[in-house]
């Protein structure tokens, strides 16, 4: 079933992501000269809501979100925090309302016009295999929040194989506990189901929780040392209580 996905996104998705992320980054990049930044954002925003509804469509994906009113107001220090288990867990985080800048491996920067996109989009590359540059990616990161525009990271540093939430790593909240913002746990399941663990073209029931924010610009040092364990464990129950694939809430 993976291959009959992989053939799906190749016929009648990547096109429609080609044009829509070339007009995204245009329009985009057009406000972005006439210094309007949160017009810009909208706009790109809009623009790649039409190709995520058209990646749903063709998946076969119904989004089923709770939570929606843990998402901070937009120019707050924000750090979401999901789970990762497939290529699909971008769109579906965004598709959830939770629009912000990620920190994606430095591979995928080297993808002509993905490379566009991810910059319009406020990501940062991350090369994992140095300690020096990754850590300058979440500073890079961290400023960012700095500046009022939201971040998110997978914590587990790759994706799920198993389907089952890996240890979050603690380094990986250095980006919001060193900006001082607010981590918004969130819990994503059968985002697998979708593509990389596909076993029918049978439609998805995938579902997002969103929880309610943690502020880290309250914590004392032991309680940001131990943070991503609380997190950790946020995710993984509200992981556990959400349904399967083709059950309805």
């Amino acid at each position: 079933m993976r291959k009959a996905r992989q053939i799906i996104g190749m016929i009648f998705i990547a096109p429609v992501f080609i044009v829509l992320a070339l007009v995204a980054m245009a329009a985009g990049g057009a406000l972005h000269l006439m210094h309007a930044e949160r017009a810009s954002e909208k706009t790109i925003h809009f623009i790649l809501s039409f190709l995520i509804a058209w990646i749903f469509i063709w998946f076969g994906i119904r989004l089923h979100v709770s939570g929606k009113e843990n998402i901070p107001a937009w120019g707050e220090r924000v750090c979401y925090v999901p789970n990762h288990q497939s290529i699909i867990d971008i769109p579906v985080l965004y598709a959830s309302g939770m629009w912000c800048g990620l920190v994606a491996k430095k591979e995928l920067f080297k993808i002509p016009i993905l490379h566009g996109l991810l910059r319009s989009l406020k990501c940062v590359a991350i090369d994992r295999s140095s300690l020096r540059e990754s850590l300058k990616s979440i500073i890079e990161g961290s400023d960012k929040i700095k500046k009022g525009y939201p971040m998110g990271i997978f914590p587990e540093g790759t994706r799920s194989k198993t389907g089952e939430i890996a240890e979050m790593k603690a380094g990986a909240f250095k980006m919001a506990t060193r900006a001082k913002a607010k981590i918004v746990p969130v819990a994503m399941k059968n985002t697998r189901m979708t593509f990389e663990a596909a076993d029918s073209l049978r439609p998805v029931h995938v579902y997002v929780k969103i929880m309610a924010p943690i502020d880290t610009s309250v914590m004392d040092e032991e309680e940001i040392k131990s943070v991503h364990s609380v997190v950790e464990k946020e995710v993984k129950d509200a992981y556990a209580s959400l349904p399967g694939p083709y059950e309805r809430a």
